[in-house]
């Protein structure tokens, strides 16, 4: 099997070539078919396309030296035009920045080390993103409007979520559990990967990677067992449903790090709640038949309007947009 830090050394070489003066035809197809190959490659390249979004602040840290990835055997080579003289300099930026994006992967960056402040309070903004790289080698991805706080200790490293969504990549340390906590659920792992979402009462779990264990201070709902990689946990205070879903499944449900939204035979409105979570201006569904619609397909989370365009493009919907809402009617 091909182990996960080579998958994102690869995803990171295509990154790069995507956006050079070099990409061609040939290489759009080169990627969609490295990507179809296995769920493994596309939650590297999703993970650091939004990653590449911060590639200014990756350059300011690796400076103006340029440092060129090993070859990857799984990008295939692509013949490319003669590079013309003025190209130099780009080229030289996009491939410090490959490497940039390759070092983030390991849990030993030099480069990172100004900027490992995991203690106190991380927040987001609506539509906004966060990525937090921990001392110890974790990296903490905060979803819109997210709240967390974040405190490490000789015993535990701890982050109680105070409302919204966040990823956490686990670095293995036995000695010290890597301790969530929302609400009255705490959810304890050594080294996985795995997301937590609060909003109120209400938690969702999605363990992408490893194992994790999760408890309970509710009497009357029992914990579940070691909870592997697929399974979905949805908790109340009352209530937990414990599920386990296929890789692309939980992919789709983790694709906002890429900055979309997935959706597969889902009614609209639960894709307009969605929607609604990062966007100020709110969709409005004014008519039950319309909300009823199942959609499918991947959508820019910041992008309402063009959702909404392509909505009336395809089912019988009527779209007004207003100042602070746009609402979707039948037709």
């Amino acid at each position: 099997m091909e182990s996960r830090q080579h998958s994102e050394q690869a995803a990171a070489a295509w990154i790069a070539r995507r956006d050079s003066e070099t990409w061609s035809d040939a290489d759009a197809a080169a990627l969609e078919q490295w990507l179809a190959e296995s769920a493994s490659h596309r939650v590297a390249y999703y993970r650091l396309n939004a990653a590449w979004q911060e590639t200014g602040r990756l350059q300011a840290l690796v400076g103006n030296t340029a440092v060129t990835p090993a070859p990857i055997a799984s990008v295939p080579s692509v013949a490319a035009p003669p590079q013309r003289p003025q190209l130099a300099d780009r080229q030289l930026r996009w491939r410090s920045l490959a490497a940039a994006i390759v070092l983030t992967v390991g849990a030993s960056v030099v480069a990172f080390k100004a900027l490992q402040l995991p203690q106190g309070t991380h927040v987001t903004v609506v539509g906004g993103m966060q990525h937090v790289p921990m001392n110890d080698g974790s990296r903490l991805t905060l979803n819109t409007n997210s709240q967390v706080e974040v405190a490490y200790s000789e015993a535990e490293r701890r982050v109680e979520i105070k409302h919204g969504e966040a990823f956490f990549e686990v670095a293995k340390d036995s000695k010290r559990p890597f301790v969530v906590v929302a609400g009255d659920k705490r959810v304890i792992a050594v080294g996985t990967a795995f997301s937590v979402r609060r909003e109120g009462d209400e938690m969702r779990l999605v363990v992408s990677e490893g194992t994790v264990r999760m408890e309970t201070a509710a009497k009357n709902v029992p914990p579940p067992g070691p909870l592997k990689a697929g399974s979905i946990v949805r908790a109340r205070r009352d209530d937990m449903l414990v599920q386990t879903e296929a890789p692309a499944d939980i992919e789709r449900t983790l694709s906002w790090r890429a900055g979309v939204l997935t959706f597969r035979d889902t009614p609209l409105a639960n894709a307009v709640d969605e929607f609604n979570r990062y966007n100020t201006r709110k969709l409005v569904i004014e008519d039950e038949r319309v909300g009823a619609l199942q959609i499918g397909g991947i959508f820019r989370a910041t992008q309402p309007e063009a959702f909404a365009n392509l909505l009336s493009e395809g089912f019988p919907i009527q779209v007004a947009v207003e100042e602070e809402r746009i609402v979707l009617r039948a037709n």
